[in-house]
């Protein structure tokens, strides 16, 4: 059995893709149901707990989502007090944006940033980043964004996909769980890419 902290909950088409990081082997992880199926809507996960779990991991999985665990059985164990100070102690993350996924991260023209098989591809689909700078939320339509103004060579968008309400503003210092979508082809000309969404936000 394996003790593990649940650090995001993210929406997706098809229930939630729940994200976790293992106390023992300090391994971040995503958990499945027993069947490998995305967790529902209704998981008795939480962010911010710690669970004891009978793990299997996920065979023949292709980058960047190589992570992915199917939970076989699971005990609630505890509730973590300060998940962010725990988070930083033991992953020491990057504070540039770029160090996050290797250094693979490319932007589109409107500065949405995402990884693609041509340019190469990370071994995991998630990371955190110790943020420096403060971002500002936005809507594009349906969608929020979390945008930082100073990023080079063009404005850096973030779009927001993880559970309950977004925060106007996310301070400096926060530490923020990014996950790679699930490959996307946006049109015929492009190649299929997984683009980067901020599923957790530690204040």
């Amino acid at each position: 059995m394996t003790q593990v902290l649940v650090v995001c909950k993210t929406r997706m088409k098809q229930g939630l893709c729940l994200g976790g990081f293992t106390l023992g082997h300090k391994q971040k992880i995503r958990l499945l149901t027993a069947d490998g199926q995305n967790q529902p809507t209704n998981t008795p996960f939480q962010v911010g707990e710690i669970w004891e779990c009978l793990l299997d991991p996920v065979r023949d999985t292709q980058k960047p989502h190589t992570e992915d665990m199917r939970v076989l059985r699971q005990h609630r164990l505890r509730h973590m007090r300060d998940v962010k100070a725990f988070l930083l102690s033991a992953l020491d993350p990057p504070r540039r944006l770029g160090e996050t996924f290797g250094n693979y991260l490319q932007l589109t023209g409107r500065g949405s940033a995402y990884v693609s098989e041509e340019r190469g591809l990370p071994d995991y689909a998630h990371a955190f980043w110790h943020l420096q700078e403060g971002l500002l939320l936005q809507r594009d339509g349906k969608r929020a964004y979390f945008v930082f103004a100073k990023a080079k060579p063009r404005p850096f968008r973030l779009r927001y996909a993880g559970l309950g309400s977004c925060p106007q503003r996310i301070p400096p210092g926060s530490l923020l769980h990014l996950s790679l979508a699930r490959p996307w082809q946006p049109k015929p000309s492009v190649e299929k890419r997984c683009y980067l969404q901020l599923s957790g936000v530690f204040v």
